[in-house]
């Protein structure tokens, strides 16, 4: 008798990313039921086929359309929201696992405080301005405008030139910089009205002036940080760069619909806390401190989902106080004697990173040292704050074992030991990679200058006994750095760092030879 082998199509695993699918033979004694293949797409949506048993049937393959259910409508439209609003991502859990859902909450949240309290501090102005009032003409309300307006794009042309080259090395910072001046700005804003019944009435235009100023910082800090976080979450979504376009326009979207609610929300709560038809004082001054205890409820909660949001932003790349911190718990790591050195994580790193333009605390610098570290120095202070020589530096520069920096203690006062200083002039060739190194090197260099400190301690100091110390630190910070990086740069690694982009502040000084 003769066999015929028929080839039954078995689903056996369905990948969402890809649509691949597991084959299989099957043998006609044993029939294999009815099989569908569904076919999806990353934003949700997908399609079905049924595939009838060819062994009982000499039809051909058609497609079964299921029919059209309510959950079918609620699946269309959570796919139609989902690619509105959402980045295109293989698996949707990954938008939760990395945070994304929860700072995208957070970040509208503040947007919508901000719409809202945007539109109280417009009625104010308005009013200041003289709507309402008989006495007050058009001409007088263009002007404080155009002088408002320009005041602000003065600021922000300002603004730029100083600032720009920093956003990028301290974008948390910034980014909060920017959010306590648009309240700072929306403040001034609401208080300017009020001083026009009083002696000071001549305040008003220059009040209105600042808090426009205020909001144009707010404006110049909050887009060049705005597209360096959409970046990082681009990375981090889709794996490349090239999902920032989708990314930025997704958050557009967001913005827009939290926008327009927050249009109807302010309007709604501008008329309900209108005094213009109350004649009752009592009623008056109770809406009065309803008001200001709304406006102040909507900057704290304002400050804080923003600071919340900031919280969610692990950045993998090295700034100034990343580095600081990576490099103070890998020596703490090392002198625990552990069994291996280890760093901490982005994700670690970003919980405790600061957001405040304010002077770290002594007592949390446990192991870098108490001297001060200054990158990017030129050749010229090389050899007027250090005791070397041209020659020497050159010598040395040529004998750094392929290092494209120049390392030296130097001394900014006539008591040498107590104006010590680390002093690193960086070559036009130095990696971002290499100004970590170098910044590891001058901890471990002012590490060994305060042991030798303290061992000295019992001798009479003088300027031979200085340089000595001078000498010997700077042979074992060399020595120790040498050895320590491969281990720092593995640790750094395997906790999820970038080297390669590291960014650090500067005196933007680069040397060259010629």
């Amino acid at each position: 008798m003769q066999y015929i082998t028929h080839l039954l199509l078995v689903v056996a695993s369905h990948n969402v990313k890809g649509g691949s699918y597991a084959f299989a033979l099957a043998s006609p004694s044993h029939p294999q039921p009815i099989q569908k293949v569904i076919s999806r797409r990353a934003i949700g949506r997908y399609k079905q086929y049924f595939i009838g048993d060819v062994s009982h049937t000499n039809n051909t393959n058609e497609v079964k359309r299921a029919s059209f259910s309510s959950r079918d409508v609620l699946n269309h439209m959570q796919s139609v929201l989902r690619s509105t609003f959402l980045p295109t991502t293989n698996q949707v859990s990954s938008l939760r696992q990395s945070g994304y859902l929860s700072y995208i909450l957070y970040d509208n949240l503040q947007d919508l405080t901000t719409a809202l309290r945007s539109v109280l501090a417009t009625q104010r102005i308005l009013e200041g301005v003289g709507v309402g009032r008989s006495g007050a003409t058009a001409l007088s309300a263009t002007l404080n405008f155009l002088l408002r307006d320009g005041c602000g794009m003065i600021a922000s042309l300002l603004f730029t030139s100083v600032a720009a080259s920093t956003f990028r090395r301290n974008i948390k910072r910034w980014k909060y910089f920017a959010d306590i001046m648009v309240d700072i700005g929306i403040t001034v804003e609401i208080l300017a009205p009020s001083v026009l019944s009083t002696r000071f009435h001549a305040w008003f235009l220059p009040l209105l002036c600042l808090g426009n100023v205020c909001k144009a910082l707010c404006g110049v800090a909050a887009g060049s940080t705005g597209g360096a976080l959409q970046m990082f979450w681009a990375v981090k979504l889709t794996g490349s760069e090239e999902g920032i376009s989708e990314v930025s326009a997704k958050g557009g979207a967001q913005r827009t619909v939290i926008g327009g609610i927050g249009l109807i929300l302010a309007g709604l709560t501008a008329r309900w806390l209108d005094n213009g038809s109350v004649t009752s004082a009592g009623i008056k001054l109770q809406k009065k401190k309803l008001w200001i205890s709304l406006y102040c409820l909507l900057t704290a909660l304002h400050l804080t989902f923003n600071w919340m949001s900031l919280k969610l932003v692990a950045l993998d790349w090295l700034n100034g106080w990343r580095l600081h911190r990576l490099v103070d718990d890998f020596l703490s790591s090392i002198e625990a004697r552990t069994k291996d050195a280890t760093c901490t994580t982005p994700v670690e790193t970003s919980k405790a990173e600061p957001i405040f333009f304010l002077p770290e605390l002594k007592w949390k610098k446990r192991h870098v040292p108490k001297y001060p570290i200054r990158l990017g120095v030129s050749f010229n202070d090389l050899i007027d704050q250090s005791n070397a020589s041209a020659t020497s530096l050159l010598t040395s520069a040529r004998e750094s074992n392929n290092d494209n920096y120049i390392l030296k203690v130097g001394h900014t006062g006539r008591q040498l030991e107590k104006h010590r200083c680390i002093l690193v002039a960086f070559t036009s060739e130095c990696s971002s990679k290499e100004k970590a190194k170098a910044y590891l090197h001058a901890c471990l260099v002012g590490r060994a200058l305060t042991s030798l400190s303290l061992a000295n301690a019992q001798t009479k100091y003088n300027i031979s006994n200085e340089e000595d110390t001078v000498d010997q630190a700077e042979k074992t910070g060399s020595t120790e750095a040498n050895a320590m990086w491969p281990v720092f740069e593995r640790c750094a690694g395997e906790a999820g760092w970038k080297l390669d982009k590291t960014e650090v502040s500067t005196e933007g000084y680069e040397i060259c030879f010629e």
